[in-house]
């Protein structure tokens, strides 16, 4: 039995139709012994109310189906309310009428709506009693279920992308990179004291824009830009003037926002798969192209030995994809560019 229990009947779609199969045959044997309450009552017709109310129930759970197709609860609640208790009624009462009309020609009794006139008014109100209270409880739980999937939604969202967060974080706080910081400062210390110091500060503050926005969704391109041009100056002290990056961004721009790390994450690319120097400088440009943002490099003729995973782009496009529902373009061929979507 807890065999049958856990396989058949905890299936939502099999308790669903259970549910309707009972309710209809309550509401069908209540209907009858309402309107032969006074008079004497039949054991077959009895039944067969109750049969007639299955079908009934499975009529209308079918049909509500496809109405909420034309009807959508959610844009037209209150027009998909009245429609669907005048459609519940219409249908119903001509099932019913359809049942009357069967039974009538199977036992040879003579069928007129004149002679049945007061029983159909008593069902018919009864009918519409009853539409009314099923679009009410109908609407009710499917707003709650709807809210219900919104949220679990929502949470779903907020879980993955605090995931992809994580991850950024991660990649910005790895020992190899901080190794490679506290190196070059050990030599300015010897050379420049001036531009250690900005090294420092350039520093500091990638860390803490990096830590202050791990759980921001979205920056300004203008706190953006800010970032990038600190970790520009880190990557500009490591591997000298080289590398530089053109920013063609205009105020108009700068207020639109963006994930944040993105620019950085790119310019960091850039820099780990090229080889460049004073001689051969590799150069970055980021500028706006209708509604899409642009980051793009010129490939430098030789690449470093170094395997992309793919995990940076991977992330934004992943950040992309949940925030917006846009995609960013990737092109690699002469250059190596990416298009991210204007975000407002």
């Amino acid at each position: 039995m807890e065999w049958i229990y856990k396989t058949i009947i905890y299936q939502p779609t099999v308790r669903k139709h259970l549910s309707i199969l009972v309710i209809g045959f309550l509401l069908g044997i209540l209907l009858y012994s309402f309107v032969k309450f006074n008079d004497h009552q039949n054991n077959i017709e009895f039944y067969l109310s109750g049969i007639l109310g299955v079908f009934v129930c499975f009529a209308i759970s079918f049909s509500n189906t496809k109405l909420n197709l034309f009807i959508p609860f959610k844009k037209l609640p209150g027009l998909r309310i009245l429609f669907g208790i005048f459609w519940n009624l219409v249908l119903s009462f001509l099932i019913v009428v359809f049942g009357f009309w069967s039974y009538s020609k199977l036992m040879n009794h003579q069928f007129s709506f004149k002679t049945e006139y007061s029983i159909f008014i008593k069902i018919g109100i009864l009918l519409f009693c009853a539409g009314l209270l099923y679009n009410v409880i109908y609407f009710a739980l499917y707003s709650y279920n709807y809210f219900a999937r919104v949220q679990v939604k929502e949470l779903a969202v907020q879980r993955k992308q605090a995931e992809l967060q994580l991850d950024v974080l991660k990649s910005q706080l790895k020992p190899h990179f901080l190794f490679n910081s506290i190196n070059v400062l050990t030599s300015l210390f010897h050379k420049d004291l001036d531009l250690a110091e900005s090294f420092i500060r350039a520093l500091a503050k990638s860390y803490d824009y990096t830590l202050e926005k791990y759980n921001t969704t979205l920056v300004t391109v203008e706190e953006e830009l800010a970032f990038t041009k600190a970790y520009l100056l880190l990557i500009r002290t490591r591997f000298g003037n080289g590398f530089d990056v053109k920013f063609d961004i205009d105020a108009e721009t700068q207020k639109t926002q963006i994930p944040p790390l993105t620019l950085q994450l790119l310019v960091e690319n850039a820099s780990k798969h090229n080889v460049f120097d004073a001689e051969n400088p590799l150069e970055v440009k980021l500028y706006r192209d209708g509604d899409k943002l642009i980051v793009s490099n010129i490939k430098s003729e030789f690449t470093k030995d170094t395997k992309s995973t793919g995990l940076g782009l991977k992330n934004i496009s992943s950040r992309y994809k949940i925030l917006t529902g846009k995609s960013i373009t990737v092109i690699n061929n002469g250059s190596f560019t990416v298009k991210l979507p204007i975000i407002k």
